[in-house]
């Protein structure tokens, strides 16, 4: 157990917050991967699901993409109300029971003595389902932070669960490169290589499963971390939500957090885009730019919790992402002449990528500040759920646009892709200029806890000064 020093050691944090971050951020790397793993080899997986005959028109690795995204508008809608009643740790214990069921059915579907190719994708999908219903984790990142973690802490811990989303990806865009085969063959139909994967994920699907039913305890510690968690207000869920939403500044902070979403979602878009301008990078662009961004999203959240500028962080990063999704663009002029391409791309993705990353967690401190007292399994809740829903339209955007014949000649390999990549960089510029002229967070949770402490050290003056007396 760890002391607060500054207002009489009142407040305290306990051993078992580690164990209930440990949890959340291995669930969600879990979960993760099980969206990535198929997305990530989407011949090799329509190969093996369809079959040789149906593999011209099997959508399997698309719709198990699309599941995820659509579920997660709804799990973040269900996830407010059940992390609201019931608390942070049943809302962990539900998701992680969904989270191992859906892997252990996806591990079922891969199975190659089932031969039916029809309840081979049909269990394939189910398990899909259920494992997405473990994304309502999305609401519980700032309650984790809020009522475990001194306020000194609390971006540190959010970026932490933000990083096992990247990990996520990277795992789950890594294991199944080494694991199948790069060919898709109609030979992959009787291989045994995506039972090992999804085998490799439904065992560590195991371990946030025994964290939270052994070694965690409770939802809130024994005594609160500080002054805002002292004096939580447990509202009606309905009342919240509809509090955030009649706040003009928390809704100018939905269009910025969602517009952030949707770039990182473009990224993965550009990694394909890229290939038609002769690059031949696979999976390793997505890879090495989520790599990069867990790091420098850890560096900035120390600097956050020391500072409290998230409308600084938040500004530059637009800026940033605005400038690097635009010089992109405009480098996707030429094609591919040299190894040096492939780093400036990677590079561009790298820092694009961490920006949106950075925004995260970034964005969801501001909003809670914002709209205290209000929980923040709440209005973290609406701003995953905008987000989410911007994620889902943005995919089928740029895919439409790519399929148009609007200004670009849409008869090449890839279509109009150049359309899409400037609908990218359009909200990357609109993303900037809303954050400049209308991002106007307030710190209401950060005021009433100096106001607190203020207050506690003018009682130990009195103290004191009576003592003298």
């Amino acid at each position: 157990m760890e002391k607060h020093s500054t207002t009489e050691n009142e407040y305290r944090v306990y051993t078992e917050r580690w164990f209930i971050l440990l949890a959340t951020t291995v669930l969600i790397s879990t979960n993760i991967m099980q969206w990535v793993s198929f997305s990530a080899q989407i011949d090799q997986t329509n190969m093996f699901f369809c079959g040789p005959d149906g593999f011209h028109d099997c959508s399997a690795a698309f719709l198990s993409n699309q599941i995820y995204q659509i579920v997660a508008v709804i799990v973040s809608i269900i996830g407010m109300y059940f992390a609201t009643v019931f608390g942070t740790l049943p809302t962990l214990r539900l998701a992680a029971v969904f989270n191992i069921v859906g892997a252990s059915i996806r591990l079922v579907s891969s199975i190659p003595s089932l031969q039916n190719f029809f309840w081979r994708q049909f269990l394939m999908l189910l398990g899909t389902s259920i494992a997405a219903a473990a994304q309502m984790y999305f609401v519980v990142f700032s309650k984790i932070a809020e009522s475990w973690f001194f306020p000194r802490n609390r971006a540190s811990a959010n970026v932490a669960c933000s990083n096992s989303l990247e990990l996520g990806v990277v795992l789950g865009t890594l294991l199944p490169s080494v694991i199948i085969p790069a060919t898709y063959t109609k030979d992959i139909v009787g291989s045994w290589t995506f039972f090992y994967l999804n085998a490799i994920i439904a065992v560590v699907c195991l371990i946030p499963l025994f964290l939270l039913f052994i070694l965690c305890r409770r939802s809130v510690p024994k005594t609160p971390p500080s002054a805002s968690s002292q004096h939580e207000v447990n509202g009606p869920v309905t009342r919240g939500i509809l509090k955030c939403l009649k706040d003009r500044q928390f809704l100018i902070q939905i269009v910025v957090y969602s517009i952030n979403f949707a770039i990182a979602n473009g990224i993965i878009y550009t990694s394909n885009a890229i290939n038609y301008r002769g690059y031949n990078l696979k999976g390793y662009p997505i890879a090495i730019a989520t790599l990069v961004c867990m790091f420098s999203a850890y560096f900035v959240g120390i600097i956050a919790d020391r500072t409290r500028k998230f409308k600084t962080i938040a500004l530059i990063n637009a800026f940033v992402i605005a400038i690097c999704v635009l010089a992109l663009r405009m480098y996707l002029i030429k094609t591919y002449t040299g190894w040096w391409d492939s780093v400036i791309v990677c590079t561009l993705l790298s820092i694009i990528m961490s920006c949106c990353a950075i925004h995260t967690p970034i964005g969801n401190e501001m909003g809670v500040e914002t709209t205290y007292p209000v929980q923040e399994s709440i209005s973290t809740g609406v701003l995953n759920t905008f987000g989410q829903t911007w994620l889902f339209a943005l995919y089928f955007v740029m895919y439409a646009l790519q399929d148009s014949n609007w200004i670009y000649n849409n008869k090449g390999k890839g279509g109009s892709w150049e359309l899409a990549l400037d609908f990218w960089a359009a909200i990357s510029i609109l993303n900037f200029f809303v954050a400049l002229f209308f991002l106007r967070p307030r710190y209401n949770r950060l005021q009433m806890e100096e106001e607190a402490q203020r207050t506690q050290e003018a009682i130990r003056e009195s103290v004191s000064t009576i003592c003298k007396d």
